[in-house]
């Protein structure tokens, strides 16, 4: 794992930056609307941030998702000289990546819908969700075969994260708030997060089988041992998750204090930015061999 990373050039680097930034915008416009739609309980304020967050994160993950073209050009040039080449922007543009950015892009459009307050602009941004999940199956790991299996896995999976990642802001602005409207909130949440953190973890779990075969001997490859690094940030996550459900949500309930519930989830938002960095590093970087 060290030696990949003492390996990246420049390019890489750079375009290992703006995945993430993709990751982090992208899954956070998804996920505000996502929550939008389940979190009834937002009063008019909250929903009002949480669609402009929606629209804002869109943005962002199309700047982003919009980069990946020039600097994958960049990468088949061989440095930043082919960051505008011709040539190579087509040769990027008709590649896997270049049609997943196209399918982002329109999804994350239809996203900043989401600011006119209509029941119409919510199906739009829905819809619009739908491509975003559906844009990262089109890309790297979940075109290999068995495609049809490990594309729908892949599409589950980020609709799952998305979620998650949605959830954080209307949580921490409601918790703040210390009412009745926000401990609903909260709870409601935390129920539709039982089933959409099994579908996480259940289908990275499948998608981990079908791409290496043997899950620990892919631990002896720089793959296995960044997802590894994933996977016990997960882990934490997971952790600070129960712990909110458990004991700081109950809290809130009995004494109306929401900080110590609005700590956790400022913990569980840095331990969601690391996941997503490191996924970007080793989705970069190296490829998982099959075993087994």
């Amino acid at each position: 794992m060290g030696g990949v990373l003492a390996a990246l050039d420049p390019v890489q680097i750079a375009s290992i930056l703006v995945k993430a930034g993709m990751y982090v915008s992208a899954l956070l416009a998804a996920g505000s609307v996502i929550n939008l739609q389940l979190l009834s309980e937002l009063d008019t304020v909250a929903s009002r941030r949480l669609r402009r967050l929606a629209a804002y994160a869109a943005l962002a993950g199309i700047a982003f998702s919009t980069l990946n073209i020039p600097l994958r050009a960049a990468f088949f040039f061989g440095g930043f000289e082919g960051f505008l080449d011709p040539a190579m922007l087509e040769v990027a543009l008709s590649s896997p990546l270049g049609r997943s950015v196209g399918v982002a892009v329109t999804g994350l459009v239809a996203i900043t819908v989401v600011l006119i307050s209509r029941r119409w602009a919510r199906f739009i941004a829905l819809f619009g969700v739908i491509l975003v999940a559906f844009s990262f199956a089109l890309r790297g790991h979940a075109t290999s075969d068995p495609r049809l299996a490990l594309s729908t896995l892949f599409t589950v999976h980020i609709l799952a994260a998305s979620f998650w990642v949605g959830g954080f802001f209307p949580l921490y602005d409601m918790a703040g708030r210390g009412n009745i409207a926000a401990v609903h909130t909260v709870e409601r949440f935390g129920q539709a997060a039982l089933v959409m953190v099994g579908l996480l973890v259940g289908a990275g779990a499948i998608i981990l089988v079908i791409l290496a075969g043997d899950p620990i001997a892919v631990l002896t490859q720089p793959w296995g041992q960044f997802l590894s690094l994933k996977l016990a940030v997960v882990a934490l996550l997971l952790s600070l998750a129960a712990l909110n459900k458990l004991r700081l949500t109950p809290a809130l309930a009995k004494t109306g204090n929401g900080a110590p519930l609005r700590r956790s989830i400022r913990w569980e938002m840095a331990a969601f930015v690391v996941i997503l960095f490191v996924t970007a590093i080793f989705t970069s970087t190296v490829a998982p061999g099959h075993i087994g």
